[in-house]
């Protein structure tokens, strides 16, 4: 058991974590020497360097213990990966496409002079361009650039036939490192009335919007009313009044003013407006003209967008990141403080001290089985309050919506013969109703998860504050101070595993009466009005039962919906669980364990004993070093 730390947990609820117990070998000074990172460069940005600190300190702090380096490989993800969305909005025709070619560099995205995307196209970074199409059915393809208009136009794509979820473009740009996601979604307002419901379905996943207006086009009243929608979701909105090369200087002067004033009315404060010609700046990066570029007004802008990803954006992944790392290298220096107390404490009394320990002990256990019950009461209210309401409200809206489309569709298709009306009736109420609750279901994904999210953080935080009253106790127990970093107790965003949603048939079996499918071959033509008659009564009968039909497959799908989302956030909870209780455990056993092996290296003599305490002291140093470089960093 030389050199072995079990190490301190605390729950972040990250997920995918071992289980916090003994095993890591021995480290050396060499291997726990840092070497001096600065936190910023007279040539960089402080983020980036900042970040890259900090993967060094990650990388040495990982040797410390087996669970340390399982936290430090959730923070070097959560620093690589960190996603944050940045959504270009706005009416049809304002120029998004144009503008995002243009802060890109290169004319990625296809544009022309008529309302044209219809798909959400994301662009992420990567080390060379790839294309990559995900359709709704779950399934995804890769393609080349030069297709990319086959799938996110409405020329290539009408009414989105192909059913296109998104587009995911992977290109080499500085504007897209550090996570950053940059979004073009279909002009709203257009004819295309789909294209603006994309648009709206994207924006619950919006962190920051640019909002596209036109200097040629007033502000209209329907661009103020999408403007509070997008307020509703995102963070941060920047505004920029596109096509300033269409009119002279006066002219667009009066633009600017009319367009901020409405702005800042509607938004009930100062805002800026930067005005830019997009399609100036990306013929300005092509030809390499600082000339174009700087009449295209684009670089002020780019300046703004580039401190607030660096210093806004940043400084949060950073600060949380960094927090992070220091509670668990406080824990792990507690933790080496212990043994190092125990190799000199009297036996009798830490034989004493290890008794009231084993009492609080029980007391943390008895907390940790209320845990559950506490947790499952709150996700049965969840549902109850919130996932049946809003699946009830659906219902109802899409029942009253269907309606009028179902009669609409009967009549312009009653004339055919009875097994075809009945068959088409049926496709119809299918392929509405597959859309409908499609669409839907991707809005309620994103408010269940960020509320299961809030779910999770705040029992980590409860579980946090018994850990540390754990800690304090231990602490003024053994005479060994702790000092209690709060850290946010993040849920990272790798809850897909539970929330995808299974693919179910909607179609219900339908029992059938011979008068809606065919009429008796006897019925001969000397009976024709009687056979007028009963072609009416069969069409009014199959009418009936598929507008039953019809409200019956909403309520199974609705049904098959609350299942699967019960059931996925039951998944969820029982991981979560798992981690929870888990770490618990293994902060309460850390503690007696660290005592435990002070009194070991007491039965091999003196001589064993000043040599652990030159190494445990060597070692407090070194975790101390990293946590003055982690202040260092996030302050």
């Amino acid at each position: 058991m030389d050199g072995v730390y079990p190490q301190f947990a605390f729950f972040t609820a990250e997920g995918g974590m071992d289980c916090f117990s003994s095993g890591s070998s021995p480290v050396s000074d060499q291997e726990l020497e840092v070497k001096t990172v600065s936190a910023q460069g007279p040539a960089e940005d402080s983020f980036a360097a900042g970040r890259r600190a900090l993967m060094k300190l990650l990388e040495n702090a990982s040797r410390l213990s087996r669970g340390t380096a399982e936290i430090c490989a959730e923070l070097e993800e959560k620093l690589r990966s960190n996603i944050f969305n940045l959504v270009v909005v706005g009416q049809f025709k304002r120029g998004k496409t144009y503008l995002i070619n243009a802060l890109i560099g290169k004319p990625l995205l296809p544009v022309a002079v008529v309302p044209l995307t219809s798909i959400v196209t994301v662009l992420a970074y990567g080390e060379e361009t790839r294309v990559r199409v995900y359709f709704n059915d779950g399934t995804r393809k890769a393609i080349e650039l030069e297709d990319l208009p086959q799938y996110v136009t409405e020329f290539g794509n009408p009414k989105n036939a192909k059913d296109v979820r998104d587009v995911l473009i992977s290109y080499p740009s500085s504007y897209l490192e550090g996570g950053v996601r940059l979004i073009d979604t279909p002009g709203v307002g257009s004819i295309y009335v789909h294209n603006t419901d994309v648009a709206y379905q994207y924006l619950p996943r919006c962190d920051a919007a640019l909002f596209l207006l036109s200097v040629d086009q007033p502000v209209s009243q329907a661009e103020i009313d999408f403007l509070r929608d997008v307020q509703e979701f995102s963070h941060k909105i920047f505004f920029l009044l596109n096509k300033i090369d269409h009119l002279t200087e006066d002219e667009t002067r009066e633009s600017i003013a009319f367009s901020k004033n409405a702005l800042e009315q509607a938004m009930g404060g100062e805002v800026r407006l930067f005005p830019v010609s997009a399609k100036l700046a990306l013929q300005g990066k092509l030809d390499t003209s600082h000339e174009l570029l700087r009449r295209s007004g684009l670089p002020d802008f780019s300046d703004v967008l580039h401190h607030f990803l660096v210093n806004e954006k940043g400084k949060v992944l950073l600060d949380s990141a960094g927090r992070t790392l220091l509670r668990s290298l406080s824990q792990e220096r507690f933790q080496v403080e212990l043994e190092q107390q125990s190799l000199t404490a009297p036996l009798e009394e830490l034989e004493a001290k290890l008794e009231l320990f084993e009492s609080r002990r029980r007391q943390i256990l008895a907390e940790r089985e209320s845990f559950a019950i506490l947790l499952d009461g709150e996700l049965k209210r969840f549902v109850k309050d919130v996932l049946d309401k809003d699946l009830a409200r659906f219902k109802g809206d899409l029942a009253q919506s269907m309606e009028g489309g179902f009669d609409s569709f009967y009549e312009e298709h009653r004339d055919l013969s009875l097994k075809e009306l009945n068959d088409a009736l049926e496709n119809y109420v299918i392929s509405e109703v597959e859309k409908a609750f499609a669409d839907w279901r991707r809005l309620e994904e994103e408010k269940i998860g960020e509320a299961f999210e809030k779910i999770c953080n705040g029992y980590a935080a409860r579980i946090n504050g018994i850990l540390d009253e754990l800690l304090k106790f231990s602490s003024e127990l053994f005479d060994v101070p702790l000092q209690i970093v709060h850290a946010e107790s993040f849920w990272a965003r790798n809850l897909d595993f539970y929330f995808k949603m299974k693919q179910e048939p909607v179609g219900l079996d339908m029992l059938t009466d011979s008068v809606t499918q065919v009429l008796p071959g006897f019925i001969m033509k000397r009976f024709a009005k009687f056979r007028t008659y009963m072609f009416g009564l069969a069409n009014r009968v199959i009418l009936n039962k598929r507008r039953r039909h019809m409200l019956e497959t909403i309520d199974v799908q609705a049904g098959r919906t609350r299942f699967d989302f019960v059931n996925r956030l039951e998944k969820g909870k029982a991981h979560f669980q798992r981690e929870v209780l888990r770490r618990v455990d293994a902060t309460v056993d850390a503690v007696a364990q660290a005592v435990e092996q002070g009194k070991r290296e007491r039965e091999r003599g003196e001589e064993e004993v000043r040599v652990r305490s030159r190494f445990l002291e060597e070692r407090i140093e070194n975790i101390k070093d990293m946590e003055r470089k982690v202040q260092e960093i996030i302050s």
